[in-house]
């Protein structure tokens, strides 16, 4: 019997000066929750804006936890409000910050999967991500059951206690703003085809006709260091993109292009965020993004992508675990990898604002 996912959390977290207050329902397609209040939509207009970013490993592997500039005692040293300390200034400011959470969050001693990497820290990681303003995190990925359904369901219980939302390959989420605006928000990895293909249809009408304003599609797939999109992440964007307002995506370790599907942005992937999972990984060059949805009386009318450039790291020759913002020729490397990538260029770098797309729903 699967387990009953409908669980609500009022989220009024204050961290380093950053506020941020809504309410979460995370669910399944089999347990459909009856609550009015998140079937009522109010005709909101203004503008929402989130932030996404990318693989995110609080942890790493055990034969490395104890090693000096590994990430258990990095943080030790400096405290849960150190990974992202520089990225406050966006996560911060937001509505809304949605990370990939790449790895277990369990203090037991459990039996990992047999595969090359196992990534696994602290249950008490989530008051990084607290510390961070990062109100929800996607769980579909490559890495969140490497300590088998044990280790999924103890990092799941350690987000809740946490007020930290999720959603993943059996769960969606929805979240509801003081406003009584809704986005729901889906989750895929590695493609989207067959049952997987018509599970995501289903819980994407579902998320519609609860009253969302906009259904936003994370996913977790493509080939590692390949500079280019491949054919699973194609494949899901050609799916998705019908019944999504926006398309991010992960996985691949290093920075991809953006496109416009028929009015649907769809950014390929941001690279790695805090990588606990790699002392010094191959590509520092990644992408914090910043979306900002624009809506007329409950109706999504745009959406303005910021593109802001950040080396996973503050340390040239090793990983350090906090990412920092690039400016210069850094953020200029960044974006022209972008743009090598998918042909299409995401604009001139701006301090402030990023590199900046503009996106036009279809009618």
């Amino acid at each position: 019997m699967k387990r009953l996912l409908a669980v609500l959390l009022l989220l009024m977290c204050t961290v380093s000066g950053a506020s941020a207050s809504g309410t979460w329902l995370m669910f399944d397609e089999d347990h459909v929750p009856e609550e009015q209040g998140f079937r009522v939509q109010d005709e909101f207009t203004g503008t929402v804006c989130i932030t996404f970013l990318g693989d995110c490993t609080l942890g790493g592997e055990e034969k490395v936890r104890s090693a000096y500039r590994g990430f258990a005692r990095t943080v030790e040293r400096n405290g849960f409000e150190y990974p992202f300390r520089n990225l406050i200034a966006l996560t911060g400011k937001d509505d809304l910050t949605v990370a990939n959470l790449e790895g277990v969050l369990s203090d037991r001693e459990l039996p990992k999967v047999r595969k090359e990497f196992n990534f696994i820290g602290s249950a008490a990681y989530t008051g990084i991500l607290t510390a961070g303003s990062v109100e929800c995190v996607d769980l579909a990925n490559n890495h969140t059951h490497d300590y088998d359904n044990a280790g999924y369901a103890d990092t799941k219980e350690a987000l809740e206690k946490a007020g930290i939302a999720w959603f993943g390959t059996d769960g969606m989420a929805i979240w509801k703003s003081d406003e009584g605006l809704m986005i729901g928000f889906l989750g895929v990895y590695g493609s989207l085809s067959g049952s997987k293909a018509k599970q995501f249809q289903q819980r994407a009408e579902i998320l519609r006709s609860m009253g969302c304003g906009a259904v936003i599609t994370v996913m977790h797939a493509g080939t590692e260091y390949d500079p280019k999109p491949d054919g699973y992440q194609r494949q899901i964007v050609a799916k998705a993109a019908p019944v999504s307002s926006l398309i991010v995506g992960h996985h691949p370790h290093i920075v991809q292009g953006v496109e416009d599907r028929d009015g649907v942005p769809v950014v390929y992937s941001l690279g790695n965020c805090v990588f606990g999972g790699n002392g010094n990984p191959k590509d520092h060059d990644a992408l914090a993004l910043q979306a900002e949805l624009h809506f007329d009386e409950g109706e999504l009318t745009g959406i303005t992508l910021h593109f802001y450039p950040i080396s996973v790291t503050g340390e040239a020759n090793f990983n350090d675990y906090s990412p920092v913002l690039l400016e210069g020729k850094g953020a200029e490397r960044v974006l022209r990898k972008m743009e090598e990538s998918t042909g299409v260029s995401p604009g001139m770098f701006d301090r402030e604002t990023g590199a900046v797309m503009d996106f036009h729903p279809k009618k």
